[in-house]
């Protein structure tokens, strides 16, 4: 998942900030937990005022997060 999350994190570079976390410590476990994650990988989105637009739980297509990342970008 890396390489996907990383190549559409340069390609929508200025209208979406991607952060990777790693759950590797507890503070991230209870962050991912605090949406309502369990397992890895999890995506979150999350708009300008801090709505959850989507949430994706497993490996996703390149294709599929675009997507979900392009509606967020539109939302007035």
């Amino acid at each position: 998942m890396e390489p996907i999350v990383h190549g559409l994190a340069e390609e929508f570079a200025g209208e979406i900030a991607v952060t990777r976390l790693k759950v590797d410590t507890t503070a991230v476990i209870r962050l991912q937990e605090s949406y309502g994650g369990r397992g890895h990988p999890f995506f979150v989105l999350i708009d300008q005022e801090g709505r959850v637009m989507a949430q994706f739980f497993g490996p996703q297509s390149a294709e599929t997060l675009r997507e979900a990342m392009t509606a967020v970008t539109v939302v007035p």
